[in-house]
């Protein structure tokens, strides 16, 4: 059962209506909205994991709260508050649909940090959620009004407590999971986009540096680790990106030691690449998704390499043919 699923049986929710006109209504605060959107979708599931999850109040969880000073005016798709009466703000949401491109993202955090610092609502955090991959950032006075790195933080505080160091850990309270073939096809085409998007790196490079951060992720699932030890592919809290990456890397040149035939070159994207690759694929559990689903998500992977190096063929041929007339 989802979170969402489990929001509506409970009664905190209600979709009412058929096909475009269906809707959802947030009982709490007394709020509705069109629940065929895809970004409302994303929005009520995420709205549902705050309430079971991260253990906050219905009626804390403010929906279309417009942003105090804004010009023009602006709206934050979620605002958890510290108080019934919802004047003191906690944290701000954005709610994006996944598989948004990397720039579509890197806005989606903007927007929120800019509501979300002292000059908007004051709040302590801000965090965008697109789907599966997610961002959360401490918009306190700690850090410049500029600094979108040393703040990133693993999760979301449960009930307004301290953030954890890490967000998932074997058998804990939030443990990786496997993924159906839609979920899976999906999280690779994001990282595909990722390490290919604008032409930053040719179709075969960019799928040999993509196989390096998967062989990296299993083989760090696969490791022993007791109950409630955290895994290391996953952003940790307050770990700047180039720390992460030397962490990942650290990882593979230990496995490519094991077997140095396989893997012979060192991973070659910047840092950066490193965190957002990890961002989309830290949450699932590959050894545990089933062959027939890692072999369609990774068919469809390379369907898109094939698609882009014919397209390449013919540009050269017709830059060609336009060079001999």
């Amino acid at each position: 059962m989802t979170y969402l699923e489990k929001a509506l049986k409970d009664g905190h929710a209600e979709i009412v209506g058929d096909g475009k006109q269906q809707k959802i209504f947030y009982k709490a605060v007394d709020h509705s909205e069109r629940y065929t959107d895809p970004e409302e979708q994303v929005r009520a599931e995420f709205w549902a994991e705050l309430v079971y999850r991260y253990q906050y109040e219905p009626i804390r969880i403010g929906i279309e709260i417009v942003v105090p000073d804004r010009t023009p005016s602006d709206r934050a798709d979620l605002v958890v508050f510290r108080d019934d009466e919802r004047k003191r703000p906690y944290a701000v949401v954005e709610c994006k649909r996944d598989g948004i491109t990397d720039s579509e993202f890197t806005q989606a955090v903007e927007q929120a940090y800019g509501n979300g610092t002292w000059a908007k609502f004051r709040a302590d955090y801000v965090m965008v959620v697109a789907g599966s991959t997610r961002r959360v950032l401490d918009c306190t006075d700690n850090y410049g009004a500029l600094e979108r790195d040393k703040n990133i933080v693993a999760d979301l505080p449960i009930k307004y407590g301290k953030p954890e160091e890490y967000k998932f850990r074997k058998n804990g309270n939030l443990d990786i999971q496997a993924v159906n073939k839609e979920a899976l096809i999906l999280a690779i085409r994001k990282c595909h986009q990722t390490l290919w998007g604008g032409g930053r790196l040719s179709p075969p490079t960019a799928f040999g540096e993509l196989c390096k951060l998967i062989f990296v992720k299993i083989s760090d699932e696969k490791s022993p680790r007791k109950k409630g030890e955290p895994y290391e592919f996953q952003i940790k809290t307050h770990e700047e990106s180039r720390r992460l990456a030397e962490r990942i890397r650290s990882l593979y040149d230990k496995q490519k030691e094991k077997d140095p035939e396989v893997f012979t070159e060192n991973i070659k994207v910047d840092d950066s690449i490193i965190r957002t690759i990890v961002s989309h694929l830290e949450s699932i559990n590959l050894n545990k998704t089933d062959l027939d689903t890692k072999g369609v998500a990774f068919e469809q992977f390379m369907d898109g390499f094939l698609r882009v190096i014919l397209d390449n063929i013919l540009r050269r041929v017709k830059l060609l043919s336009l060079q001999w007339r």
